[in-house]
């Protein structure tokens, strides 16, 4: 009888043992059993199930590959990552808008740049994900002028958040550009409002085939803006702008208008 008893109770626990064992969640060790290459890079992402669905059912499938095992979306990443101040406006975000999610960018078990090409070598990782998907802005900073980007002075990042809005914040596109360029940040007595408004009004940010990020040449640059006065630039006093325009005219602008992003003291932007 007693023997019987102790046959009944090891039975039994092995019943429960069974069940819970069935119950426990499969840890990140267990998958990596199999998914040697995906070991894990992180210690915060050590349970495969909080990111991927169906991982339960595929580790106990009698053919395991014959289950397969969603990918995670931004709303997971985000349910860990949303109290993060750099991640929180994601949602407003222009990639999250083009339907860009997070494994697109991150690796989630490796980085998704683990080696840089010859051209990248100095431009970093960082660069290089980028450029992944935004080949043209990277043939940019192979022109005459550019952001030495490539060079290593420069990253995407340093002006561009992935994982905001462009209009997250309060601040002038041009506030962006002179936390860099602070000689020319105004304010000034007498503005030069493209200059003040937008920065990119006149200037590329990555790259042109003219000098110093201009969109276009000068003097063509400033007359899509200002027309010819009939009685400067060496036209002698002429009225009715019929008079010849000489060579003065079709010289560098800035050569006398020096201050052309704004000026303290003159309202023609001499000086």
């Amino acid at each position: 009888m007693r023997r019987l008893a102790v046959l009944l109770a090891v039975i039994l626990g092995s019943a429960l043992h069974a069940s819970a064992w069935a119950a426990a969640p499969v840890s990140g060790s267990q998958c990596v059993e199999c998914h040697q290459t995906e070991s894990v890079s992180h210690a915060y992402h050590d349970n495969c199930a909080s990111c991927h669905d169906d991982v339960e059912k595929h580790s106990k499938a009698a053919k395991p590959k014959t289950v397969k095992v969603g990918k995670p979306e931004a709303a997971q990443c985000l349910s860990c990552h949303e109290s993060d101040k750099r991640r929180m406006h994601f949602a407003i975000s222009e990639h999250n808008k083009a339907g860009v999610q997070c494994r697109d960018c991150h690796g989630n078990h490796t980085p998704k740049i683990k080696t840089l090409s010859a051209g990248m070598q100095k431009g970093g990782k960082t660069t290089a994900l980028c450029a992944t998907c935004h080949q043209d802005v990277l043939a940019k900073f192979s022109m005459t002028s550019h952001h030495p980007v490539k060079e290593g002075g420069a990253t995407c990042t340093g002006c561009h958040d992935p994982h905001a809005s462009k209009q997250a914040t309060l601040g002038a596109k041009t506030a962006q550009c002179t936390q860099c360029h602070q000689a020319v940040r105004g304010p000034h007595a007498f503005e030069h409002p493209p200059a003040a408004e937008d920065c990119t009004n006149c200037h590329d940010p990555h790259g042109a085939p003219n000098k110093k990020l201009l969109t276009v040449a000068q003097p063509m640059q400033c007359l899509q803006c200002h027309s010819l006065p009939g009685n400067r630039h060496g036209q002698g006093g002429a009225t009715n702008n019929t008079q010849r325009i000489t060579g003065a005219v079709l010289r560098d602008c800035a050569s006398c208008h020096g201050a052309i992003h704004g000026s303290s003291a003159d309202q023609h932007l001499r000086f």
